[in-house]
């Protein structure tokens, strides 16, 4: 079982730049995060820590808050390849695991601009050997999001038969939007790059909700998933003393 925990949301009440050492003190070796256009790449670097992931973005600030909402439900290949271009140096540099892709918001699903922009990008992740992973969002925490379901996803990714674009399978969104199924995640685990975990309600951390992580992330384990749970979850306490539930796994 690999884990990394996004220290975006954990460890907020420090210093960006001091959370991987408080991530590396509590015996967790990978870190995720959002942006990359916001940060200092070689202070990172410096760290010495493992990057799962982060989010496909651009140094065009105003491309950057478009792919933070999804620019892939409008079809726009040509900003999508840009971005594309703009992150793999950075995914490169930090021998990063995947790029988090979003479909997009306010507007109905279009299936057939989605894939156009996949498509487009396939050759090129091939190529480089870097992984995509489009992620659903709720539509509750995020309204209006064009494509809060997993099952669809799946069929889209079937179609762009690709082993390096993904699904990120957040157990927290789905459960959100009653939509959480372990025979689905059995039968798809092909295609899936890399889970998120938060328990539900509240986004807070394992053991606070409803969800029976210990049971999801034992069966995750006995399948054929090599990649990462990442910790994605606001703490009612620190940090620190919410990976409690690891020694359960």
């Amino acid at each position: 079982m690999k884990i990394s925990v996004c220290i975006d949301m954990m460890f907020s009440y420090c210093d960006f730049y001091d959370r991987f050492e408080k991530v590396k003190k509590c015996g967790i070796d990978t870190v995720e995060f959002w942006k990359w256009s916001n940060k200092d790449i070689d202070k990172i670097k410096q760290n010495n820590m493992n990057v799962s992931i982060f989010n496909i973005d651009s140094a065009d600030e105003k491309l950057s808050y478009d792919l933070s909402r999804g620019i892939l439900n409008d079809g726009r290949v040509d900003d999508f390849l840009k971005a594309l271009s703009e992150s793999i140096p950075v995914y490169k540099k930090l021998d990063a695991k995947a790029m988090i892709v979003l479909i997009g918001e306010n507007k109905e699903y279009n299936e057939e601009n989605v894939l156009k922009c996949l498509l487009a990008a396939k050759e090129i992740v091939e190529k480089e050997n870097v992984t995509l992973i489009i992620e659903p969002l709720n539509n509750i925490d995020r309204v209006g999001y064009s494509m809060p379901y997993a099952t669809p996803v799946f069929n889209l990714l079937k179609k762009v038969n690709s082993k390096n674009i993904k699904m990120l399978y957040d157990i927290y969104h789905q459960n959100m939007m009653g939509d959480f199924n372990i025979e689905e995640i059995k039968q798809n685990i092909d295609y899936i790059g890399h889970f998120h975990v938060a328990d539900v309600p509240g986004r807070h951390e394992v053991g606070t909700g409803k969800v029976d992580y210990i049971n999801i992330i034992k069966t995750i384990n006995t399948l054929n998933y090599n990649g990462y749970i990442g910790l994605e979850y606001r703490a009612t306490k620190p940090d620190e003393e919410t990976f409690g539930f690891l020694q359960n796994l």
